[in-house]
């Protein structure tokens, strides 16, 4: 699991098997996983149909398609701006519950990276990262419903009925 394309400052293409929704960490940069994809092996493109059934027949493995995941990176372990971008080949790990919540809920809840993620991502992914946080800071639930509500009630907003 590691980086595969720096997209700009704030995205990346890494190989994992999360799901998205899953929070990950990268050094000390905390990520979402945003989208999910699969991607052959670029010199399939250039086979010829009998080279593909050849080589397949003797080599599955190097047609196997690779699991690609689209990454937004959201905040440094001390919430702070990420300045220091991932490179190519960086480890990727899934940020566990416990960790999460240390880094959200030290003393006191924050989460300063919600409002430009609004911004970038879809309303189901944002959706799933309140839940989760929800689910891993039970004491914050009240709050962590009223943002959620919020944002689901401008989403609405938008939509001409």
């Amino acid at each position: 699991m590691v980086v595969l394309r720096v997209l700009n400052h704030r995205e990346l293409e890494a190989e994992i098997d999360f799901c998205v929704g899953d929070f990950i960490k990268i050094g000390d940069v905390i990520g979402l996983v945003t989208s999910i994809y699969q991607e052959e092996p670029e010199y399939i493109r250039y086979m010829g149909n009998l080279e593909k059934e050849e080589v397949k027949k003797f080599l599955p493995d190097v047609f196997k398609a690779r699991r690609i995941a689209k990454c937004l990176l959201l905040c440094t372990e001390n919430l702070e701006d990420v300045t220091k971008i991932p490179k190519v080949g960086d480890k990727v790990e899934k940020v566990e519950d416990e960790e999460l919540r240390q880094i959200h809920y030290n003393g006191e809840f924050k989460i300063p990276y919600l409002i430009p993620l609004l911004e970038k991502v879809e309303i189901p992914i944002i959706r799933a990262l309140i839940l989760k946080i929800m689910e891993i800071i039970p004491e914050e639930k009240d709050l962590l419903e009223i943002i959620l509500a919020e944002i689901e009630y401008s989403r609405m907003r938008g939509v001409e009925l």
